[in-house]
């Protein structure tokens, strides 16, 4: 099996490697796990998951062409922080911290884990830079974690590839174009995004689900339409304003990929109009069909051509930088991961819940709403630089509301 793989990003790998020149683009998910185990025991865990996914060992270096290439490093070690905490210690300090910090992607790695020790409990954090990852590769490697420090030894997986390579579309042509205007790499300023969460009960979660189906919609619909309704309520100046909800879609059925750590995502938009006074289900059902067809290879392949018309076959990185900072001007995201596709009991350990993804989507005014249920409960999250104070808590109670 190759272990290795440098190779030139894919184009919406390129497009958040150029949106991290702009603004962080890294990203978090948060695990709740029943039971302890030692230190020691989650840093072999940690080394053995990164040979397992050949990302966890790369950083992202220009070649002479300017073109940003994944260039995988042996010796290099993912950052893990085992900090003892109390019960009322809340994990979510902790994920706005680490996003405050900023990774160096020429110099990697581009992940790291942080592991909360609670007297009885621990709380597993996943940190990682949104170029070689997404919401389900740290879900995945949740898994591989809670396999590895319970004894299992993970099998290693073929490199990555991009989704252009996996489509059969040519890499990034080598452009030697001396007019291009030079650009430089610079520190950027922190980011201090803020983190809150909220659990459903399994009544509340199945509740909604039954009734999402009855009125032939999804629950990814019903909190589209939670946060819609509950964002014109609690931040006026969006009452009579149109409003762009983006939800990023994965890609690994449509392509038929494994649980490789890597981007496997598209996004869509749907948008909604201020005057359309529309029930909570009229407006769910909206958004449920705002993304027919966004789960086929044709799909991917339309979106993957649009981000290569902006990104590739070309040495400006400043001028693909100032087209970029144009873009993705939403106020709402939903990243919803739907489920945890996997057992949770590993024996000695056993996965209550998890959170996220933790991300700011776009240029901090946005209300990045994740969502996953695990075990039956629902978990949401909001990440955002101008949090709307109370915007779960009415998101919840107006999904609790129309489901009953």
């Amino acid at each position: 099996m190759k272990k290795h793989q440098n190779r030139t990003l894919g184009a919406f790998e390129k497009t958040f490697w150029l949106l991290d020149q702009i603004d962080s683009k890294d990203f978090a998910l948060a695990a709740e796990v029943e039971g302890k185990e030692t230190a020691d025991a989650w840093r072999l865990a940690v080394n053995q998951v990164q040979k397992r996914h050949t990302n966890l060992t790369a950083r992202i270096r220009m070649d002479e062409f300017k073109r940003p290439f994944i260039e995988h490093v042996d010796s290099m070690v993912i950052p893990l922080k085992v900090i003892e905490i109390d019960n009322s210690f809340k994990w979510e300090q902790m994920v706005e911290n680490e996003l405050a910090v900023r990774f160096d992607t020429e110099e990697g790695p581009l992940f790291r884990v942080i592991v909360l020790q609670k007297p009885e409990d621990t709380v597993l954090i996943i940190v990682a830079n949104h170029t070689l990852a997404d919401g389900s590769s740290l879900m995945y490697l949740f898994r591989d974690l809670l396999e590895a420090v319970t004894g299992q030894i993970p099998q290693v997986l073929s490199p990555q590839k991009s989704n252009d390579e996996t489509l059969g579309l040519s890499e990034d042509i080598a452009v030697t174009d001396n007019e291009t205007s030079a650009y430089v790499f610079k520190k950027l300023d922190a980011v201090s995004p803020k983190v809150g969460s909220i659990k459903f009960s399994n009544k509340q979660t199945s509740q909604i689900l039954e009734r999402s189906r009855l009125e032939q919609t999804t629950v990814h619909g019903a909190i589209c339409a939670a946060a819609v309704i509950a964002g014109r309520k609690l931040r006026k100046e969006w009452d009579d304003k149109k409003l762009e909800l983006i939800s990023p879609i994965c890609t690994r059925k449509a392509l038929q990929l494994d649980d490789n750590c890597g981007l496997n995502i598209t996004t869509h938009p749907v948008y909604f109009e201020p005057e359309e006074k529309l029930s909570f289900w009229d407006i769910a059902r909206f958004a449920k069909s705002g993304l027919t067809g966004t789960q086929t290879k044709e799909h991917v392949e339309n979106y993957i051509g649009f981000f290569r018309s902006l990104t590739f076959n070309s040495a400006d990185i400043q001028k693909m930088v100032d087209t970029l900072k144009e873009a993705f001007n939403h106020q709402i995201m939903v990243t919803n991961l739907v489920k945890v596709k996997y057992n949770t009991d590993f024996g000695k350990l056993k996965l209550k819940s998890v959170y996220g993804p933790m991300v700011r989507s776009g240029k901090g005014l946005e209300q990045t709403i994740g969502a996953i249920s695990t075990n039956g409960n629902l978990c949401l999250t909001n990440t955002s630089d101008t949090p709307i104070a109370g915007l779960l808590k009415e998101m919840q109670r107006l999904m609790e509301e129309a489901s009953k």
